[in-house]
């Protein structure tokens, strides 16, 4: 069994994901802030079902956008884990919608700050426990919008695209190190609590020049995200996480969409195409 660890553990693909691994008999540290405030419920939540469950889960605070608690937290991990790290699952994640012009910069910095930078940061801490041991598995939580661009989701769109490419590049430059690097792309998926982190738009003045097409574009992506019996289940994201975990390395794939409905063709298309001209690129280069 496998020693994991689990960022944005509180709720939604992450809290469904810890539970489904452990369930497994893997060991699950599941890690998320503000553990003794607003996630104070949620980690006791987690605690009493892994005692119910006979489950073996870890609480953990961490914070991905600091360094200190980053590398307290993972520091803290690899002593109790007696120094191995199995598996990372960047998870944790803000969201929000708008009209580009109508978020403020210090929005998309703190969405950067957490959906990437936090991502790269939790990377580059568990990185020299797997090079000691020579294998790991690093699976960043990304999203469909990263392949379809779509307005009103700008920053958000944009967070995802940076960590895709980011999980790209990890994949190849430690493609000889025994660790992977893959991407799941989950679409909408709106039965999950995607909007309790949601950063509402700071600069509505600038909404009001859009007028009735500002208007059309909020309703169109607002149904997109509209809940209704035919909406995926997230747990299918949580199984899907599972599987990968449990694939024998070198048999998984890059990247992985799932729930994207009838533009999944699409999407796989073009993840299979953006691979297949990096590695011809790197191949005539004599990279590999």
């Amino acid at each position: 069994m496998k020693k994991i660890i689990v960022t944005g553990s509180g709720s939604g693909f992450g809290l469904l994901t810890v539970k489904t691994l452990a369930k497994q008999g893997h060991t699950v540290y599941a890690t998320m802030r503000n553990t003794n405030s607003r996630n104070e419920d949620n980690a006791k939540s987690i605690k009493q079902w892994a005692e119910e469950n006979n489950a073996d889960v870890r609480i953990v605070e961490l914070d991905v956008t600091s360094d200190t608690s980053v590398n307290s937290a993972i520091k803290k991990i690899a002593e109790d884990a007696e120094g191995t790290i199995d598996v990372l699952i960047n998870n944790a994640g803000l969201f929000i919608m708008g009209l580009s012009e109508s978020l403020s910069n210090k929005q998309v910095d703190q969405l950067f700050q957490v959906n990437v930078l936090g991502a790269d940061r939790m990377i580059k801490a568990v990185l020299p426990y797997m090079h000691a041991q020579k294998s790991g598995l690093l699976i960043q939580i990304s999203s469909g919008l990263s392949r379809l661009h779509l307005p009103y989701l700008g920053a958000y769109t944009a967070a995802k695209v940076a960590i895709d490419a980011l999980a790209e590049i990890y994949h190849y430059e430690l493609l000889k190190s025994g660790i992977e690097s893959i991407v799941v792309q989950p679409g909408a998926y709106p039965t999950t609590d995607i909007f309790s982190n949601q950063l509402l738009p700071e600069n509505e003045a600038a909404v009001k020049g859009y007028g009735e097409y500002g208007e059309k574009i909020k309703q169109g992506i607002g149904y997109l995200f509209a809940a209704t019996p035919e909406s995926p289940d997230p747990q299918d994201v949580a199984d899907l996480l599972a599987e990968i975990v449990n694939t024998p390395r070198g048999e998984r794939k890059q990247w992985t969409a799932i729930g994207i409905g009838a533009g999944q063709p699409a999407v796989d298309g073009i993840n299979e195409s953006i691979g297949e001209f990096s590695k011809s690129v790197q191949n005539a280069l004599g990279i590999i």
